[in-house]
């Protein structure tokens, strides 16, 4: 599986967000995270499929997502899943638009739950959880 633009699923996305998001959280879409990232003086820690961002002036919360994501990432994220202990990942993130409310579910929590990257697991759970989801 490959999502050629992610834009297609936007309206589905926000929807998403907005319906377990706290307060506002703007969807951003783009080519490349990590050059998005060092544009803005930021810092992305590799090239993430997606990405919590906290603006430093305003405290807005938001979510960048990468617009094309090749089948070799996406099996990556969900190889990533997998060995976390989410065994059925990839019979339950089986469709394009299911894997991307995953993904900004997940980014949702991190936000949400104020967990860093040492909380994927965890953020993984409250994604599925969202989603009525049972990947294990």
């Amino acid at each position: 599986m490959e999502i050629a633009d992610s834009e297609v699923f936007r309206l589905v996305l926000e929807a998403e967000i907005r319906r377990y998001a706290s307060r506002p959280v703007d969807l951003l879409i783009v080519d490349d995270i990590a050059q998005w990232a060092a544009t803005r003086k930021g810092n992305a820690k590799g090239n993430p499929v997606a990405m919590a961002i906290t603006d430093g002036e305003t405290s807005a919360w938001g979510i960048l997502l990468c617009r094309q994501i090749d089948a070799a990432w996406v099996s990556s994220v969900i190889s990533r899943r997998e060995f976390g202990g989410f065994l059925r990942t990839r019979d339950v993130l089986h469709t394009p638009e299911i894997f991307l409310r995953h993904v900004v579910i997940l980014e949702l929590a991190h936000l949400e739950n104020n967990w860093g990257q040492e909380h994927e697991e965890d953020c993984d759970a409250w994604a599925f959880d969202k989603l009525g989801i049972n990947a294990i």
